[in-house]
């Protein structure tokens, strides 16, 4: 269906949809509500074993706030070129691991910025949202 604009109405993923779509993306952001209301921070994240993972400095508000605490992990990638996008939600309880536990997969994650991110945190969602949004037939003219 597309509307008279030449555009498909967004459509709702499917959890499996999401999870294809969660690995292939470096950056989320994680949100959570702090002590001075609701912060939202970018990570590099991963995903191993249906859990998001990511790093960060131990001292940072999100190190300090985030443990045992629920959290929303949004992943987005949109292509400028035909004018798409799609998101995906994973909203769950945030976990610091200690080391011994933490997959090699996570330790050997991209981290954008530069200096040390000793904190390892998983996020195992209790729910997976996601919408795609279609670009519009006439997205180059």
């Amino acid at each position: 269906m597309t509307t008279p604009s030449g555009t498909r109405p967004p459509a709702v993923l499917t959890a499996y949809d999401c999870w294809r779509l969660l690995p292939t993306e470096e950056v989320a952001r994680v949100a959570w509500s702090g002590p001075d209301g609701t912060a939202i921070v970018p990570v590099n994240y991963t995903v191993t074993h249906q859990s998001l993972w990511f790093r960060t400095q131990p001292y940072s508000a999100l190190g300090r706030q985030v443990h045992g605490g629920r959290v929303a992990v949004e992943v987005d990638h949109v292509d400028h070129v035909d004018k798409s996008a799609w998101s995906v939600v994973a909203i769950g309880t945030a976990q610091v691991v200690d080391g011994d536990e933490v997959p090699d997969s996570v330790l050997q994650m991209r981290v954008w910025v530069p200096g040390p991110r000793s904190l390892v945190v998983r996020v195992d969602p209790v729910e997976v949202t996601g919408r795609r949004l279609w670009g519009r037939a006439d997205a180059n003219r």
